[in-house]
C-alpha cells in the first residue's frame, strides 16, 4: 500500500494519519459539496485512482480525466468545484487545458500537481489558483482543497 501511495504522489503515512484535524474539517465540508465534485486530471492511471479513492473516502464527489481534452469534455457534463490538475499530459496537456478555458471564457479553480520543481512557475504561468509539490501530503492535500475550491457553484 505504502509503494502505491507514494507511487500516486500521496504521502506514505496516510494509514497511520491523524483522523482530527484538517481532515475531519475537510471530510464535514466535503459532504456540503458532495454534489459539486472535484476534477482530477492526470496521465498516471494509478494516480488517478488512488486520488478518486483517497478524496471519496474523505467524503467528495471526483471526476477524473487523463489529459486536457477529456477534461473539457467533463467541465461541458458539469462544472467543477475545483480543477486538480497535472501539466504533462499527452493530448491536451495543462497549457493548453488552461488556455482553452480562457478561449472558452470559463473560469474554474485549479491547483497545479506536478513532481516538477517548476510547479510554482508552472502554476503562474498558467494563471492557477495554487500548486502543489508531489509527493504530497494528505494533510496538506486536503488543505489545498478546501482554500480554493469554490462554494458558490458558478465560474467565477
Amino acid at each position: 500500500m505504502t509503494v502505491a501511495f507514494e507511487r500516486a504522489g500521496l504521502s506514505p503515512d496516510l494509514p497511520g494519519a491523524p483522523r482530527g484535524g484538517a481532515r475531519a474539517g475537510a471530510r464535514a465540508d466535503a459532504r456540503e459539496a458532495v454534489g459539486t465534485p472535484i476534477l482530477v486530471v492526470d496521465d498516471d492511471p494509478e494516480i488517478l485512482a488512488m486520488l478518486r479513492d483517497f478524496l471519496e473516502g474523505e467524503g467528495f464527489s471526483i471526476r477524473t480525466a487523463t489529459n486536457g481534452a477529456e477534461a473539457l469534455q467533463a467541465i461541458d457534463q458539469v462544472a467543477p468545484a475545483l480543477i486538480l490538475l497535472d501539466m504533462r499530459m499527452p493530448v491536451l496537456d495543462g497549457w493548453g487545458f488552461a488556455a482553452r478555458l480562457r478561449e472558452r471564457q470559463e473560469a474554474y479553480p485549479i491547483i497545479v500537481m506536478t513532481a516538477a520543481q517548476s510547479a510554482q512557475r508552472w502554476a503562474e504561468e498558467i494563471g492557477a489558483n495554487g500548486f502543489i509539490a508531489k509527493p504530497f501530503d494528505v494533510d496538506e492535500l486536503l488543505q489545498t482543497i478546501e482554500r480554493h475550491r469554490r462554494r458558490d457553484h458558478r465560474p467565477n
